[in-house]
Order: C-alpha cells, then structure tokens, then sequence
C-alpha cells in the first residue's frame, strides 16, 4: 500500500485488520545544532519512504519491564509517528491520538501491545501515536543559560506533541481520518501531557476532546524549580552553570548516565516535564484558566484507586521515620516536610504498608488528579470523572485502566478471574471508544455517567460491579501545591 502524504509518498503494510504506516517522520532530526531546540517540520523527500517497521525510539535508560529493550533502537533521531486506519478512502473517521507514559523519561510509540488495533478493538477509527524527546533532551530547563533560542527547552517534549497534532491536522484525510475529530488519550506523563496540551495556547484547536488517565496538571514545574534541577543535573555532568554550553556537543550516552546519577538526589520520574514558561505554557496556570484561554472541549479524567500501593506480595517491613523523610525530599522536593507529615498522620489510624501508599497515591495523584478537575469544571469544561477500583485479586494500581484499554490486563488479574476481568476490560473500552467517536461517555454495561458540575462531581467507579457515586470537589488538601515537586 502506497500513499501519497505532505512530504512525499509512504509505503504501509496491513497489520491486523488494519492499514499500518509506521515511522512517518514529522519533524527534522532534533539534533547537531537542534538539540535542546523547537522541533521543526520535516522536510519533503523523494522516492517512497518504507514505512513498514517501527522507527528508532526516544533515548532512554529502559526499565526492566521493557519486553523488548535490549533489541530496540533507540536514538535522537525519534521524532516519528505510527497511523493505524481500517481503511484509505474518503470516509472521515474519528481519530485516537495515543500518548504514552513513562514518567517524561521512558517509554514510546512502539511499546509490545500497545498498537493501533490494540487500541481500536474493530471499531472504525484511526489511531496515532507518536514518539517525544524524553528526559533531559526533553525537559531539561537551558533558558537561563544558553539564552533566548533555549527558552523553551524546558518543554521540548510538549512541543514535540504539538508538532505531531499539526502533522495530523495537515494530513489525516488522506489515512481515511477526519482532523476535526481528534482526541487525546495519555495515561500517567501521557495524562499530564493531555492536560499541558489543553491548557498551552500552542495547542489550541488542534483536538476537540481529551481522556486523561492517571495524570492532571502536577507536573508541570516552575521556573525555579526547573533552574534547581538543572543545577543538579549538570552537576551530575561534572560540569557547572558557565560551561552548560558543552552540553550541546556531549554524547548522549553521557545525558543517560546523568540522569541516573542526577536520579539520586531527585527522582527522575518528578523531575522532568514541562516548565511553566511563559512560551509554551502559561507562567500562571491558574490566571490563564480563570481568563477563559482554554477551549471548550469535553474531558474524561480518573485514576486509579490504589496507584502506589505495595503489592500484596512485596516486602511491607517499614522503613524508619529517616528513611521516609529521606524519600519524601526525593520525590517532593521541598514539599517533602509536608507529605511526611500526612504519612504520620495516616500512620496513626492504619498499619505501615496502607499508611505508606496511601499517602504517596493522595499526594502524587489524587491531590492534582481533584484540583485540576475543579479549574476545569469551573471554567465550564464538560469533565466526567472515574476511579478504577478493580483489584483482580491484587491492587488497584497505577497502569491497570490503561492496560484494560489495550486488552492487556495483567495475567495475574485474567487467572484470578478471567470472565470478570475480560467483562471490565470491555466496558472500560467501550465507553473510551464511544468518547472517541461521539465525544459523549457512555456503555450499555454502565449505569449514566453524569457530567460534573461545580460543587456537584460524579465519579464513575469501575469495578466488579460499576457504579457512579457523589464526590466532593471542594475535598483537595489546600495546603498542598498543585506542583508535586518544588525546590526554591
């Protein structure tokens, strides 16, 4: 199957069910005198471009539950995107734009069972997903010292997004997909990317609908915080503030092994993401909210009941009061003192293990997860919220509604009860999809899932049975900045 696209002729495979074009460059190389700039667009070329296999993937130190990570190719060249259509004609389908987690440091467009058809279950739609920069060459925060061409370097992942929506926008028709009918699908840093996405002027009118999934607006860093990280990271480099500049020609081996170092003293999970910049995102979240800057799209957001909780199975023995504190400045930053003084609370009322993932679920998640749906309703967004409590005899932990989505529940979760959990998978796809095609949640298998309004929030529970329930959403700790991590 050949196609002829913006830039030039592509050539796809079929792919089960499915139309696969896979490693459609949109952007130029970010690198050379690119690196840790803007992504500019690709330029045309001549011939027919094989896009067949999966492309390079962002640079990364893979986690070990990475299927595959010894055998892919990783690279800074990974600016590409995979389209996956039931079929090339005229037709205008909805179309799924994936964006995957990863904590802004790992992960990719090519991850094993996270495909389009994964993704589609037969329904007739299109689906994306695309590769962005990831940590340092990412979000690693340069304005200050490498001066104005660097300014919005500490959102280069964000923009990476927003240039491959534009790429979308440009050229979707010709796979079959109708660009006014694009929608947001990100969980965990995918999630907070759908939230970036909705509020950055950047990103406006590029989708008309957005699914957030264990993530909410906490991510996104001020500028001092980002300029502490940046401190800690170089000197992870050996390198200071005057010499930041070598960065521009170092390996990149060199950025990886950074960050792991940079890692000890600030978890890199929470130290990379977008920078309230005044560029791509507004230095004021919530002024630029209040001023009515976001458009009016419908939004689905929930979470995971038990995202950070210990498994069952896990070592529970409690860890000192020091211990804790230290890990609580890991991951929080100056917020720690705070978190720490949740957990001693909650560690009066429940044994350690609950104490202990309790906490670290509420105030990485929950907290922004509640806060970010009341800026949201409040300027008058249509928001149905939901929280996945289905255990499958385990947890229900971080990653377990965006692995129903793509039919790939944990194979523990499927023997402990297969019927049951193949039963939720399919209610928690439907209703997704059904979102994805008319922009309206809803199931035949659900009871109705009402919109929230200010001072009156719903929540969709999805467990062994589903159900809706009232929540409050005035229930955020004020205390608590939106911003998980914060040095000053």
């Amino acid at each position: 199957m050949v196609l002829e696209i913006t830039n030039g002729k592509i050539k796809g495979t079929r792919e089960n069910g499915m139309l696969a074009f896979k490693n459609i460059p949109f952007a130029k190389p970010p690198i050379g005198e690119l690196r840790f700039k803007p992504p500019v667009p690709v330029e045309d070329w001549t011939g027919v471009l094989d896009c067949t296999q999966y492309g390079p993937r962002p640079c990364q130190n893979p986690p070990p539950w990475c299927e595959d990570r010894d055998t892919a190719v990783y690279s800074e060249d990974c600016l590409n995107l995979n389209v996956w259509t039931p079929a090339i004609d005229n037709k205008k389908r909805p179309v799924a734009f994936y964006i995957f987690g990863g904590g802004h440091m790992e992960g990719s467009n090519s991850e094993i069972g996270f495909s389009g058809p994964n993704l589609a279950h037969g329904r007739d739609i299109v689906v994306v997903s695309a590769n962005y920069r990831l940590g340092a060459l990412g979000y690693l925060y340069l304005g200050h010292l490498l001066g104005d061409e660097y300014r919005a370097s500490g959102s280069l992942g964000l923009l990476d997004q927003i240039m491959a929506l534009k790429w979308v926008r440009d050229n979707i028709s010709s796979f079959g997909g109708d660009p006014e009918k694009v929608t947001l699908i990100g969980q965990s840093a995918g999630a907070k990317s759908v939230c970036s996405l909705i509020i950055s002027p950047e990103a406006k009118g590029l989708f008309r609908g957005a699914v957030a999934m264990s993530g909410a607006l906490q991510c996104i860093t001020d500028i001092e915080t980002d300029i502490a990280l940046t401190r800690n990271f170089l000197s992870a480099m050996n390198l200071s503030e005057e010499n930041a500049h070598e960065l521009l020609n170092c390996k990149v081996e060199d950025i990886l092994l950074a960050q792991e170092k940079a890692n000890e003293i600030y978890f890199k999970a929470e130290s990379y993401g977008p920078t309230a910049d005044g560029v791509v995102l507004p230095l004021d979240i919530h002024k630029h909210l209040s001023e009515d800057n976001v458009p009016q799209i419908p939004v689905i957001m929930g979470h995971a009941k038990e995202e950070l909780w210990l498994y069952p199975d896990s070592d529970q023995s409690e860890m000192s009061l020091a211990d804790i504190k230290a890990r609580m400045k890991w991951k929080f930053g100056d917020n720690g003192d705070y978190v720490l003084k949740k957990y001693e609370e909650y560690r009066r009322k429940m044994e350690f293990a609950k104490a202990y993932g309790k906490v670290m679920t509420d105030y990485t998640y929950i907290q922004g997860f509640i806060r970010t749906a009341q800026y949201f309703i409040d300027i008058g967004l249509p928001v149905w919220l939901y929280r996945w409590d289905y255990k499958g005899g385990m947890i229900a932990n971080h990653s377990s509604d965006i692995e129903a989505l793509f039919g790939r529940t944990n194979p523990k979760k499927r023997s402990w009860n297969k019927s049951l959990s193949d039963k939720i998978d399919y209610v928690f796809q439907d209703v997704i999809l059904n979102f994805v095609v008319d922009g309206i949640p809803s199931s035949s298998q659900l009871p109705d899932w009402k919109v929230s309004k200010s001072r009156n929030g719903y929540q969709m529970v999805f467990d062994e049975v589903c159900k809706l329930r009232e929540i409050d959403l005035d229930e955020y700790d004020e205390e608590f900045p939106l911003q998980v991590m914060r040095l000053n």
